[in-house]
């Protein structure tokens, strides 16, 4: 009788332990295994079409899926921008952050510091044979929302219309 319940006991407790690394806080932490799916679900095979991969949020584009992009320094295969072909007086006293061109010079890359829970955004909103003018816009988060304090660096992709060639590349505050 005691070792019944020495062994109703320890399988309770193993039943307890068990649960509790599946689930935390209702929700399940462990994966869906795909071996037990019902037979008659099928995953189609990779598709072997010709078709450039379309880029997924936060996979910039001219990035396969799957990788990502470094976020300091500039990536091997991207040209950086001579310091005399951008113009940052508009972001700023102190401002001096690389800015790299990639995709043929079709795409730039800006880095920039995001803090907290605000979102930075960067577009070209003109472009001409002498100069393409980009505006970097932090959307703030809400007073009442909590948010880390942290600063992290991120890579803002900004498609151009024509590759950058010689043309000066103006950032401005949004």
């Amino acid at each position: 009788m005691r070792n019944a319940v020495r062994v109703f006991g320890i399988g309770a407790l193993l039943v307890t332990l068990a649960a509790c690394q599946e689930y935390t806080d209702g929700k399940s932490t462990t994966p869906v295994k795909t071996d037990t799916l019902a037979p008659s679900v099928s995953v189609p095979p990779p598709s072997t079409s010709a078709t450039p991969p379309v880029a997924q949020p936060g996979n910039p584009p001219g990035n396969p899926p799957g990788q990502s992009r470094p976020t300091q320094g500039v990536p091997a295969g991207d040209t950086a921008l001579p310091a005399t072909q951008v113009d940052s007086s508009g972001m700023g006293d102190g401002y001096a952050r690389p800015v790299a061109a990639a995709d043929g010079g079709k795409t730039l890359y800006i880095q920039e510091e995001q803090r907290g829970c605000d979102q930075l955004d960067a577009r070209a909103t003109e472009q001409d044979d002498r100069q393409v003018v980009v505006l970097i816009m932090v959307i703030r988060a809400a007073r009442s929302q909590v948010c880390p304090d942290h600063v992290k660096e991120i890579t803002l992709p900004v498609p151009l219309t024509a590759p950058i060639g010689a043309r000066k590349v103006v950032l401005r505050a949004g």
